[in-house]
């Protein structure tokens, strides 16, 4: 997580469900949905030529338990159970198959959160995009990349997650096949999306002419 706050007369607001949030505060939760496709090879049955793995981690691997308490996966409704809860880390979902199809992934935050759940799309990639052949060795590996901003978030959520030291996530098997992602790299990410948000909160509050603004998780 990153935060950035503003200077403010006063340093709390009511949410709707009478909640205290922090005024002009500003939580980044960077996040990544994927997918991992394994060709079984020419033996395999061809409904069931490819095992595949969809995720949703952090992409510094840290641990997102303080943040999110399950993740949701609706597949492609020929699946005999098309949705698919993941109550908790590594929040993956392992299937075989032999099509590609859009996967969503709904993240649900922690109830200090009080936030909606997250909904990422992301598509299943079974083959490389540059006509590579398929091999039983190397995977095909396909990743997105969100940042969650949680505008003025509640004062409980902001305790549970930003005095914390990031953990490392649980092992996951497919750890040595996720695309890395640097604390640099991530760091010059979170600094743009800050600047975004200020831009948009500052335009925001002048149209309002000086108002409060509450903005959601985007």
């Amino acid at each position: 997580f990153s935060t950035m706050a503003t200077a403010s007369g006063s340093k709390y607001v009511m949410g709707k469900k009478g909640e205290r949030r922090l005024k002009d505060v500003e939580l980044c939760l960077p996040i990544c949905a994927g997918t991992v496709s394994f060709w079984q090879g020419k033996k395999a049955d061809e409904y069931n030529a490819h095992k595949w793995t969809v995720y949703v981690r952090s992409p510094v691997n840290e641990d997102l338990s303080p943040a999110v308490k399950k993740v949701v996966f609706h597949l492609h409704h020929s699946f005999a159970e098309p949705v698919r809860e993941v109550l908790e880390q590594p929040f993956e979902l392992t299937e075989t198959g032999w099509g590609e199809f859009e996967i969503t992934a709904t993240v649900h935050f922690v109830d200090e959160a009080m936030e909606e759940p997250f909904k990422l799309a992301h598509g299943l990639k079974l083959f490389h995009t540059n006509d590579q052949p398929l091999t039983t060795k190397k995977p095909v590996v396909s990743e997105t990349y969100e940042e969650l901003v949680f505008s003025e978030p509640t004062e409980e959520f902001h305790k549970k997650v930003v005095p914390i030291t990031p953990k490392p996530a649980p092992p996951s098997p497919l750890l040595p096949h996720f695309p890395q992602h640097s604390d640099a790299e991530e760091f010059g990410k979170i600094s743009k999306a800050r600047e975004r948000i200020a831009n948009l909160v500052s335009a925001a509050k002048q149209q309002a002419g000086g108002g409060p603004i509450k903005m959601e998780v985007n």
